[in-house]
């Protein structure tokens, strides 16, 4: 009677390790700026998020509201750098927080503007009057990964990529 061998040879399992590693030293790298660039997607959505809730509430409750950096989820901090966390704030004469967003862990997030304020704030009407940009970037500065949403003439439109200043 004839016995067969069943399993796999110490070569053949060498060739399909071999094979598994290249393929994964060639699509790795490229799944990593996917990761990326889908996370920074998600960032800057969640920025557009607020914005527009922020103008929502403006006309709904017929005052103020702003969104600007913040540090404590309490109260507005002084400078151009977002990535400590941001909120959405009832700017009466008792400032009530209605929304706070946490910090981001691995991108940046910043605004360039020579208005005052110095960050977006909505009219009773939905209106703004900011001018500038915020910007989103990675840590490792990859340009095509920009994501950042400019303000100008009372509106805002988001870009990406080459179009980020």
């Amino acid at each position: 009677m004839k016995r067969s061998i069943q399993g796999f040879s110490l070569i053949e399992l060498m060739v399909v390790t071999a094979i598994i590693g290249i393929s994964l030293a060639i699509g790795l790298p490229s799944f990593t700026s996917i990761v990326s660039k889908i996370r920074m997607d998600g960032e800057i959505n969640a920025v557009l998020s607020g914005l527009n809730y922020a103008r929502s509430e403006a006309v709904k409750r017929g005052q103020p509201v702003v969104v600007c950096p913040s540090t404590n989820a309490s109260s507005c901090a002084t400078g151009t750098g977002w990535s400590t966390g941001w909120i959405v704030l009832l700017n009466t004469t008792t400032t009530q927080v209605l929304q706070s967003t946490s910090a981001l862990t691995h991108d940046t997030l910043s605004s360039t503007s020579t208005a005052t304020p110095s960050y977006p704030q909505f009219t009773s009407m939905g209106y703004t009057f900011f001018t500038g940009t915020l910007t989103l970037h990675d840590a490792l500065g990859t340009h095509s990964l920009y994501r950042c949403i400019v303000f100008a003439a009372g509106s805002w439109t988001a870009q990406s990529g080459s179009a980020c200043p």
